[in-house]
């Protein structure tokens, strides 16, 4: 079970080596983002936001564990306006996820394109996000389990 200060201690530190992330936020719920949505500027792209986990129980006796459902989002504020056609509408998708792979190695040690079964230790969820408040981009999601015995 991560807590909310070692997961923004964490992304903290996962984010000093990814320089297209330049602003990080950690909210209590998504319902929170619109507003912070709405306050973001586009010269703060790309931004990173982070949901506080939610968890759950597993399992029974000797196979007990915990998971933490973990939610973020790599998105960018655009103004659809200046785009001069459809190829500029997806290179926002190509950065964001750029930023959303390199985000899952240093966060999570995922290597996408070389990941062995013995390095996956989540269950994981990426997903495009397209026009909440004017930002595309992202959502990750992450399951992670503990076993009773590991938390």
């Amino acid at each position: 079970m991560i807590s909310p200060t070692i997961l923004k201690e964490n992304i903290l530190e996962a984010t000093s080596n990814i320089p297209a992330i330049k602003r990080k936020e950690v909210l209590v719920t998504d319902d929170e983002m619109v507003e912070l949505l709405g306050d973001h500027k586009d010269s703060q792209n790309i931004l990173l936001i982070a949901v506080l986990p939610s968890y759950g129980g597993f399992g029974q006796e000797d196979e007990a564990g915990m998971i933490s459902y973990m939610q973020f989002f790599l998105l960018e504020k655009v103004d659809y306006k200046k785009f001069k056609n459809r190829d500029e509408y997806i290179a926002v998708f190509d950065r964001t996820l750029a930023a959303a792979k390199l985000f899952l190695t240093e966060m999570f040690g995922l290597e996408l394109l070389n990941c062995s079964l013995e390095q996956l230790q989540y269950d994981f969820r990426i997903r495009p996000i397209s026009r909440k408040a004017s930002c595309n981009g992202y959502e990750i999601q992450i399951d992670s389990k503990a076993y009773s015995d590991n938390y």
